[in-house]
């Protein structure tokens, strides 16, 4: 395994860290495997990431990892919008909206990965 700092590792990148599976979902968060709550970890952190695949062998995330990725992606958005000038009702139009879109696009990749 090689070690690097949780910063260089891109998301969707599994790794090891406190004697637990991780994978990193956003530029400085991370899920223990078999967990849904994303962890705030620091990009100086020295992680072990397991030896790359060969070329043209790189493994498919699994339907769970696009399941908490998007959902992960449908929280930050919805932060955002709570920062916005938009008016209430306007923030709860687009969160429902974006909800329903994050739902269909997450069907659809998992879909995607169970044929």
């Amino acid at each position: 395994m090689a070690e690097l700092k949780f910063g260089q590792l891109p998301p969707g990148t599994r790794f090891h860290w406190q004697n637990r599976e991780w994978y990193k979902t956003s530029p400085i968060l991370a899920c223990a495997q078999g967990e849904e709550k994303p962890v705030l970890v620091p990009r100086s952190t020295r992680v072990e990431v397991p030896d790359q695949p060969a070329a043209g062998e790189t493994p498919a995330p699994t339907p769970s990892q696009i399941k908490r990725i998007m959902n992960d992606l449908l929280h930050d958005l919805r932060e955002q919008l709570e920062t916005s000038a938009l008016s209430s009702d306007q923030k709860k139009e687009l969160q429902i909206q974006t909800g329903r879109l994050i739902g269909q696009t997450k069907n659809r990749l998992v879909e995607l990965l169970q044929r």
